[in-house]
């Protein structure tokens, strides 16, 4: 799975973490960076008075790999 990862300074100077999974992978950085702009000028996300996404910093598509390590025995059925 890929997911898009932005990390913002906080009004309290703290890196906070945006993760949005099942987005458009082909997204260029342009409009990723416009994105966060929007995000941060919307001050949507407030906690105690903190703005969370105050100022854009970085943005990265993480992708996720799954590895079955062990898996579950058919059920037997009953006679």
């Amino acid at each position: 799975m890929k997911a898009l990862e932005m990390s913002f300074k906080g009004s309290d100077t703290r890196i906070k973490h945006l993760r949005l999974k099942y987005v458009n992978t082909e997204l260029a950085p342009a409009e990723v960076e416009s994105l966060m702009k929007q995000i941060a000028a919307a001050k949507l996300f407030a906690k105690d008075g903190i703005e969370l996404y105050a100022e854009p910093q970085t943005a990265s598509v993480v992708e996720t790999t799954k590895t079955a390590l062990v898996t579950a025995k058919p059920a037997v059925p009953a006679v």
